[in-house]
């Protein structure tokens, strides 16, 4: 055996040579073989050191090729490598003796160090057999390659789809009253393949309409179950358009905070897509790029008379068509008439961006205050037909249901959008995008630019199904482009351009959290301290936030209002203003509360620490900034000058009324406080919060300013910190929205392209200068 030698079993070659040159580099002996068979025939004329060996492959899995290799030669160390983790796998690998187990995409550098750790614990392996030349040989012709294109007849289809009829739910385009709909087929007879588009995309199937994320049980046996429930299901005529926003769906939520449910359907869906040779009179997808793909799908087809050009995508593409077809190499004429077929298709769109993609971002920035937006909704309904028809939104609620044994229930996730009303309503009553011009600008600005700048991925796939849902006849994103772009002068030619993750099957499931101390701060307004049941800390930052369940109500994000310097529970401030609060309000010592977080970034703690700190809080903006103070006051020598200015309407609205004395008598930090309106028992300041201002004196160079309060007040504040110099980058805020899923994905806390749960709440004014929608 050559020392330093690896045998590279995947089928897939852009591994199998990216693996082999990087190691190759590395100093190591490689060798390669592209199924099982091929693998188990070298090694027996040939030892290696190790072996990286994919799970999934044509003809003998990998599974199969480590029990044979155990027995031949058990001295070689396998790695697995898969795109398709599971537990069954990874135990049964583990049992059979390979020493680790890989998701791909992999790190060259990560496997390379692997195996030089690897072969630096193994002693000498015993010497064997004749070393020979390694030469694969040509795959076999029976052997389905991915990333290959093949051909099969109308037949070989039918007997796929009646062969997936049989052991899964298949969903296919169906004609139904002049229109096509996905819905279950129960024989290929039912399918129409030549459709232009459906009237819903599916990822309706991926991401549904309604789902449960958790089952509960209050009471005394209290708990929470989460629901990650996916049945096997195949979908049949996808347009590549919708595959295209299918990989966007993968982006948004398996990329960031893997959700569980979206990748337990995504792993047990297959896709087989079918080029869209008749399309829809308001589908512009040449413009937008995705009139075809290369990936995405498992299989993709191309009619071209009698038969069909089938793509294969993946693995379990390639074992459909190994399994229920005999596909065959296509003949030279065959791949011409694939290529004329999807030319006739093109030439069949007769809608167009007048814009290149590419500038969309730009071209929407500029265009932010165009009066464009005012005239084109005057027509609008809010009625989010043109959302809910698309196949890359994905914004959603949620909600809790209850039996009516009161004693159980389910947290359910549904559709929302973007163009209703109340979609970035907060529970104190603003509403951020209160108009219906602000909300149609929002929509254009996610399609052309937020996504793209979010995710690197068009967020309109150019479909037009909200073209055609749409009654007021104005929801078509391709007339908002093409009307921007007129405005500024831009016509130009237009150009062109299944991941693996590990799910946290926690995301949407709360942590059991006991009440053990409850004070009423005014009759609206309580502070709970609570302790995690399993006795961990909620590990916060100052500035951040909790979602805080109650089951069978609901959940709402609140600010914690206390530093991590205070071990062992947490604090969270109150207001009563809705059903979730108002049930938490009525909660008592000893009772049973989910809290899932903590979320957000926090106060800059690093960027503080040194310098002279302002702290500005106005009425319950208090809440989030005392966590800030009690952890200034725990590492004074970590800061310079501290000073606190606190505001409230009236003096039967200060809050933690106990610490507001303490703070005024502390040498640790300067307390300056106010009220909107005194009374007879009030003998401080009056007036409202920037009269403080003014009386500090401050050194610019050596303050940052930390600014909490109700909305209205920021303007005014900013107005007196700039009247002192204050830089806008040394000037932070804590912005409140509706936060509904705390994981950057339901859409509700967004502010043009930023989702405030994940980069937020906080931010300097410098960030919020480029946020139109923030202040």
């Amino acid at each position: 055996m050559q020392e330093n030698s690896v045998l590279i079993v995947d089928d897939e070659p852009i591994v199998r040579e990216s693996i082999s040159d990087w190691l190759k580099d590395a100093g190591y002996q490689v060798a390669t073989a592209e199924s099982g068979e091929e693998a188990l025939e070298m090694i027996e004329k040939q030892d290696f050191s190790v072996m990286v060996l994919d799970i999934r492959l044509p003809g003998q899995t990998g599974i199969a090729v480590l029990k044979e290799v155990k027995t031949q030669r058990p001295w070689i160390k396998s790695i697995i490598i898969t795109a398709y983790p599971s537990a069954e796998t990874t135990a049964e690998a583990k049992k059979l003796g390979a020493i680790d187990y890989l998701i791909k995409p992999l790190a060259p550098d990560h496997l390379e160090r692997l195996i030089r750790e690897t072969l630096g614990s193994v002693g000498k392996a015993p010497t064997v057999t004749t070393a020979v030349e390694i030469r694969p040989e040509p795959p076999a012709v029976e052997v389905v390659e991915v990333k290959k294109s093949l051909v099969i007849s109308k037949d070989g289809l039918k007997s796929i789809v009646e062969s997936l009829v049989k052991e899964t739910e298949v969903v296919g385009v169906k004609s139904r009253h002049g229109k096509y709909v996905y819905d279950r087929v129960a024989s290929f007879e039912e399918l129409r393949l030549d459709h232009d588009v459906t009237v819903m995309p599916p990822t309706q199937y991926l991401l549904p309409a309604k789902e449960t994320l958790l089952k509960f049980k209050v009471g005394d046996e209290a708990q929470v179950e989460p629901v990650t429930e996916a049945a096997q299901r195949a979908i049949i005529g996808v347009h590549p358009y919708d595959v295209k926003a299918i990989e966007l769906l993968d982006e948004a939520f398996m990329a960031t905070n893997p959700d569980p449910n979206y990748i337990a359907r995504r792993q047990n869906t297959i896709i087989i897509a079918v080029d869209c040779l008749n399309p829809s009179p308001k589908s512009f997808a040449p413009s937008m790029g995705t009139r075809l793909t290369e990936t995405g799908f498992d299989l993709l087809l191309t009619d071209i008379g009698n038969d069909y050009m089938v793509a294969v995508g993946s693995e379990k593409g390639a074992e459909l068509l190994a399994k229920y077809a005999q596909a065959r190499e296509p003949t030279g004429d065959e791949i011409v008439r694939q290529k004329a077929a999807r030319d006739e298709a093109l030439a069949k769109y007769k809608l167009s961006l007048n814009v290149a993609k590419e500038r969309l971002p730009k071209l929407l920035e500029e265009s932010y205050d165009d009066p464009y937006w005012e005239s084109r909704t005057e027509a609008c309904l809010s009625c989010a037909s043109c959302v809910m028809v698309c196949p890359t939104c994905f914004c959603f609620d949620v909600h809790d249901e209850v039996s009516l044994s009161l004693k159980e229930g389910e947290r359910s996730r549904q559709w929302d959008g973007c163009m209703l009303v109340d979609f970035a309503k907060v529970a104190t009553g603003e509403n951020f995008r209160h108009d219906k011009a602000s909300r149609f600008r929002h929509r254009m600005f996610r399609k052309g630019k937020y996504i793209v700048e979010r995710y690197g991925m068009v967020g309109c796939v150019g479909c037009g199904r909200c073209a055609t849902a749409c009654l007021a006849d104005i929801a078509s994103p391709l007339e908002a482009f093409n009307a921007l772009a007129e405005s500024a002068g831009l016509k130009e030619a237009a150009a062109r351009i299944a991941m693996a993750a590990e799910p946290d099957t926690g995301l949407y499931a709360p942590r059991p959290a006991e009440l053990v101390k409850v004070d009423e701060l005014t009759p609206r307004e309580k502070v709970f301290e609570f302790r995690f049941k399993d006795g961990k800390a909620l590990g916060q930052r100052p500035g951040q936030f909790a979602e805080v369940s109650v089951m069978g109500i609901g959940e709402s994000p609140i600010s914690i209002s206390s530093s991590p310097t205070k071990d062992g529970t947490f604090q969270l401030a109150i207001r009563n203003v809705g059903n979730v609060t108002n049930a938490l309000h009525g909660l008592e010592k000893g009772a049973i509360v989910g809290v899932r977080g903590p979320f957000g970034n926090g106060f800059p703690l690093e960027a503080l620490e040194g310098k002279d700190v302002l702290l500005i809080a106005g009425g319950i903006g208090l809440f989030p900034l005392r966590s800030l103070v009690q952890y200034v006051l725990d590492r004074r020598s970590s800061f310079g000058r501290a000073v606190l200015l606190f505001g409230a309407r009236s003096p039967a609205e200060r809050l933690f009324v106990d610490e507001l004395a303490a703070w005024s008598k502390s040498p640790e930090i300067e307390f300056h406080e106010t009220v909107d309106r005194g009374d007879e028992s009030w003998h401080g300041n009056v007036g409202v919060i920037t009269t403080l201002i003014p009386k500090v004196d401050i050194d610019v160079g050596k303050t940052m300013a930390v600014v909490v309060g109700p909305p209205i007040m920021y303007r005014f504040v900013i107005g007196e910190l700039k009247k002192k110099d204050i830089p806008d980058e040394n000037i932070i805020m804590s912005l409140e929205r509706r936060m509904k899923c705390g994981v950057g994905k339901c859409g509700h806390c967004q502010i043009n392209g930023v989702y405030v749960c994940q980069e937020g709440p906080v931010f300097t004014l410098a960030q919020l200068r480029n946020l139109r929608e923030a202040v």
